[in-house]
């Protein structure tokens, strides 16, 4: 099990490029935060995934409008063109969307918020050299996938950021325990170089998870114990497959705009 809920105000809208692929939302989930010239900033603003057929009513939603939002995560991996390089993130999916309703006067941005919930067998924790990052748990939450060499593919494991007693509770589990994980989803906004002599930087909102609370738990999801099956044909795949892949490589190459 791997889900999410939002109270949150639509930012910015993107339709799907195609007909039967997904579209775009940024949302903001929390007061803004101050501006730094850092590659890699925390922000109160999310990219969510919104599928094919919650394409009406997502049209229907104004942008700066205040939505109820809920859905699953889940892991997807980008390489490099140049070096090769993983580099492990996620993506927020939505399976509903409804138009919510502010019940207090003055400032709402404060009141904003998300959570998400995970669970799924530990693949290991990376503590950083220094002291003030955090640590980084790795949590399968869904089936094995080989890596089968793309610039773009899904996974079934996730990266989530620990600190102070989610770290000091992680080190008491092994590689496999089955764990349930509870959090909150933020947003990595990217600083990137672009490319050619006129320099300067580009910005992309990356989807983070930072971890609140962890526990041993009794059981998963019986899928999770059986690897992925990539021996079908693409010519097999169904239209929510390909439509699936299509918008998650589109939701992690958007460059966030609004700050």
């Amino acid at each position: 099990m791997n889900v999410f809920i939002a109270h949150a105000q639509i930012l910015r809208k993107e339709t799907p490029k195609e007909r039967g692929r997904s579209g775009l939302m940024v949302l903001k989930v929390g007061k803004n935060k101050r501006s730094t010239e850092a590659l890699i900033q925390s922000v109160n603003q999310i990219i969510v995934r919104i599928p094919n057929h919650l394409s009406d009513r997502a049209a229907k939603l104004d942008v700066d409008s205040y939505i109820e939002i809920f859905g699953h995560v889940g892991g997807i991996v980008r390489r490099a063109h140049h070096t090769g390089e993983q580099h492990l993130s996620a993506e927020l999916v939505a399976n509903n969307i409804q138009p919510a309703a502010p019940m207090i006067e003055g400032n709402i941005e404060k009141h904003l918020f998300n959570r998400f919930i995970a669970i799924g067998l530990l693949r290991g924790v990376k503590t950083p050299e220094k002291e003030g990052p955090p640590s980084t748990a790795y949590l399968q939450i869904g089936p094995d996938r080989p890596d089968l060499g793309r610039s773009f593919q899904h996974t079934g494991v996730v990266s989530m950021a620990a600190f102070g007693r989610a770290v000091d509770r992680l080190v008491e589990y092994e590689a496999g325990t089955a764990l349930h994980v509870e959090g909150r989803v933020t947003g990595l906004l990217r600083k990137i170089p672009k490319p050619g002599a006129e320099g300067g930087f580009e910005e992309s909102l990356e989807v983070g998870l930072v971890m609140d609370r962890v526990s041993p738990t009794a059981m998963v999801a019986e899928r999770m114990m059986t690897p992925f099956d990539v021996a079908k044909p693409e010519s097999q795949n169904t239209p929510e497959e390909t439509n699936d892949e299509a918008g998650a490589g589109e939701s992690a190459a958007v460059a966030e705009e609004q700050r």
